[in-house]
């Protein structure tokens, strides 16, 4: 006899959870946490000063101090780091 396919049981709505993923080789920092992500609020990009939307795939930067982190733009990230480091990408 075949098996029947058998549901979970029912434990509610879990709540939506937001894409995460390991940020770039080019746009990490020594000492500097970044991951790439989305979320569901808009935020303020410092390279730019324009809105990052909510969905929208984004680096947030963490540095020593985590009140001081902030959500960059991937492209205003990339030209951040070619301005004050010295880096390019892919090298």
């Amino acid at each position: 006899m075949p098996r029947r396919n058998r549901r979970a049981p029912d434990e509610g709505p879990q709540p939506a959870r937001m894409p995460q993923s390991a940020a770039p080789a080019w746009a990490s920092v020594p000492g500097i946490e970044v991951r790439r992500l989305t979320s569901d609020k808009p935020y303020r990009c410092p390279g730019c000063d324009l809105e990052i939307r909510p969905g929208t795939w984004h680096f947030v930067v963490v540095p020593a101090v985590p009140e001081d982190r902030r959500h960059w733009h991937e492209r205003c990230w990339q030209v951040e780091l070619n301005r004050t480091r010295g880096r390019r990408p892919g090298g």
